[in-house]
C-alpha cells in the first residue's frame, strides 16, 4: 500500500538518496543536475522549486501518463493544481521546508461517490546551489487505482475532496535508516501471510523498529 512508508521501495530509496547527498550538511544541496537522481526513481519523481512562482522542474514519465500531459516548466498552483489539491501540495511543501526534514503523507482522493484513489508521497527538502533555505523539493508521489481512475487527477482540485490520513516527519536520519529498512521488510512479510496473529505480530515489530524515526504530524482535509 502506497499509504504506508514501509510499503513501497521508492520511498525508502528517496530517503536514502536524500541522506547520502547531505555530505555533512543539515540539508543536501542540489546543483540543478537531474543526472544525480537514482534512475529507478525517475519514472515517479517530481522536482519543483519554491520560488515566487513555484514551477515544475521535472515530472517523471509515469506521472505524465497519469496526468495526461507534461506539466514540466509550468507554474504549479492555479495553473496545474487547483483548489484543494493545490492547497494540499502547498501545505506539504511549506511544512517540509519549515521543518527542514523529509515528510511522508498519505491521503484518499475522492471524486464523487464512486471514484477514489489511495495516494502516498514523500517530500524531501534540498537547498539549491548553496542557498541557505530549502528552495527545491524532490518528491515521489505514488497513486493506487485503475488508469481510468487515476486519469481523473486533474479534476480532483476542482470538484474533489482530499482526506489526509497520515502525515509523518522522518527524523533521526541517518541513524535509523537501517531500522526503517528492516521495518519495511517486516511490513512486506506481513502483507503476504494469511495468519492473522502473525500479521499483527509483525506489524508490531515494524512499529517498534521505526521507533522515534517517524514523528506523527496533524492531518488535514482539503476541498469539498
Amino acid at each position: 500500500m502506497a499509504t504506508n512508508f514501509f510499503a513501497e521501495p521508492d520511498f525508502l530509496d528517496l530517503l536514502q538518496f536524500w541522506d547520502a547527498s547531505r555530505g555533512g550538511r543539515d540539508l543536501p544541496d542540489w546543483s540543478g543536475d537531474f543526472g544525480v537522481f537514482p534512475t529507478n526513481l525517475l519514472p515517479n519523481l517530481v522536482v519543483w522549486n519554491r520560488s515566487d512562482v513555484p514551477t515544475y522542474l521535472y515530472v517523471g514519465a509515469q506521472l505524465v501518463r497519469a496526468w495526461g500531459s507534461d506539466p514540466t516548466g509550468k507554474p504549479i498552483f492555479g495553473d496545474i493544481l487547483k483548489g484543494g489539491h493545490a492547497d494540499y501540495i502547498r501545505s506539504l511543501g511549506d511544512e517540509t521546508a519549515t521543518r527542514r526534514a523529509p515528510i511522508f503523507s498519505a491521503a484518499v482522493y475522492q471524486l464523487g461517490a464512486a471514484t477514489m484513489m489511495m495516494t502516498g508521497r514523500l517530500f524531501t527538502p534540498f537547498t539549491y546551489r548553496g542557498s541557505a533555505e530549502p528552495i527545491a523539493m524532490v518528491t515521489v508521489p505514488l497513486i493506487q487505482g485503475s488508469m481510468a481512475t487515476v486519469q481523473t487527477l486533474p479534476q480532483i482540485g476542482v470538484s474533489g475532496v482530499i482526506h489526509e490520513i497520515r502525515r509523518t516527519m522522518i527524523a533521526m536520519v541517518p541513524e535509523l535508516c537501517t531500522r526503517l529498512e528492516g521495518a519495511r521488510r517486516y511490513y512486506q512479510l506481513s502483507r503476504h501471510t494469511h495468519q492473522r496473529t502473525l500479521v499483527q505480530h509483525i506489524d508490531a515489530i515494524a512499529r517498534d523498529l521505526a521507533g522515534s524515526a517517524l514523528v506523527p504530524l496533524p492531518c488535514l482535509d482539503f476541498g469539498g
